[in-house]
């Protein structure tokens, strides 16, 4: 009866002391997915401004024609989502939004940019500012992970480092 209760007490200890490693690890692969998912939209929004089609002419269309501006990223950390966009004015002048693509993170994530809340691409693929965004766990920035634009267009991930 009591080798019962040692081994009892010795798997409570043994998981007492995993489980904040558990934890850790689910948070860092929050972040990672989301990072992840992030720059997979990025590199969409810039393949997508490449494109010409993005782009159409209102040559041969009639006057319900929608003239449409190019993609751009618009993030919205209160709403914990970022949408791929498009701003348009119908022929009567009212300004309207195409969301493309729209993308909910969970409300412990948080994605923020440093430098502005909507980011584009110009048709060589290229930026006018450099741009950082923030993808982090509540309370965790530390943690983190920055997503880095830089003016010729290249995307890429560091870990972030809290100041």
């Amino acid at each position: 009866m009591m080798y019962v209760i040692f081994l009892i007490a010795g798997v409570g200890f043994a998981a007492a002391a995993i489980a904040p490693r558990c934890v850790g690890w689910y948070h860092a692969a929050l972040v990672q997915y989301e990072t992840d998912c992030l720059v997979s939209n990025l590199r969409l929004l810039q393949q997508m401004t490449r494109t010409a089609i993005v782009f159409p002419s209102n040559e041969g269309i009639g006057d319900d024609y929608l003239s449409l501006g190019k993609p751009e990223l618009d993030l919205e950390d209160n709403l914990h989502e970022y949408r791929i966009i498009r701003l348009g004015f119908s022929p009567e002048g009212v300004q309207q939004r195409q969301n493309l693509v729209i993308h909910h993170y969970p409300p412990q994530i948080t994605v923020a940019a440093r430098t502005k809340d909507t980011i584009d691409f110009g048709r060589d693929g290229s930026t006018l500012d450099i741009t950082t965004i923030e993808v982090c766990y509540e309370g965790e920035q530390q943690k983190g992970k920055d997503v880095i634009i830089d003016i010729v267009g290249r995307i890429r991930v560091e870990e972030h480092h809290a100041k």
